[in-house]
């Protein structure tokens, strides 16, 4: 005896499986497993790096012009008509000086002042005497020989760097001093400006001092 009703028939429900394969799966996702290709830089991109380039040189350029100008105020300032016989190139820092000049201080003088001019790496230096110059020295430094001159010149620094440390302390340890001929420079840096007018009171009144270039900087 069936437990259906009369006129009512089964149904069966069918139930279809679709299984994708989980390579095709990741191959949808990542586009079919090719990289992309990596972009070439355009016409654009190009030309701003060549204009950035071009700047570069400019700028350096600049720089260099700007430091040679220092150098020549400064050569100028301190060697008077000397300083119109040095001749001066630089680049990157480094300042070629050449030359003859009149004054057998202005050539170690020469080499002082370019070495405080600010922006100044390194100082090459082929300036030589005049020939008249070397006709033109006074009597005594002409009998005088070579090693005599350098006594007499480390005399003098002794001298003005005594004085200095006397009065300064350790401050002093910060200033150089150089001599020729009479001829002293200060460089270096100290901590204020009533210390670098000291520094020149002493070296100025150092027996032996026939003229004072001050180098000095002060600390900002």
């Amino acid at each position: 005896m069936s437990l259906m009703s009369p006129g009512r028939h089964s149904r069966k429900t069918s139930v279809v499986c679709v299984v994708v394969p989980v390579a095709f799966v990741f191959l949808v996702a990542w586009g079919g497993g090719t990289a992309a290709p990596t972009p070439t830089p355009g016409p654009g991109a190009r030309v701003g790096g060549t204009l950035d380039q071009a700047w570069a040189t400019v700028q350096a350029q600049v720089a260099d012009v700007l430091l040679l100008t220092r150098v020549r105020v400064a050569l100028l300032e301190h060697l008077g008509s000397d300083g119109l016989r040095v001749r001066v190139e630089a680049k990157d820092g480094i300042v070629e000086l050449s030359g003859a000049v009149e004054k057998h201080s202005s050539k170690e003088l020469a080499v002082e002042v370019t070495r405080s001019v600010s922006g100044v790496r390194e100082v090459r230096s082929r300036i030589n005497l005049s020939p008249d110059a070397r006709t033109a020295e006074p009597p005594v430094a002409s009998v005088v020989g070579k090693v005599e001159r350098e006594v007499a010149d480390a005399v003098l620094e002794g001298r003005v760097k005594t004085g200095l440390l006397e009065e300064l302390g350790k401050v002093a340890f910060d200033i150089e001093v150089e001599a020729t001929d009479g001829v002293v420079s200060l460089t270096g840096t100290v901590p204020d400006s009533a210390r670098e007018k000291l520094a020149v009171k002493i070296a100025k009144g150092t027996p032996g001092v026939k003229e004072l270039h001050n180098l000095l900087k002060v600390k900002q």
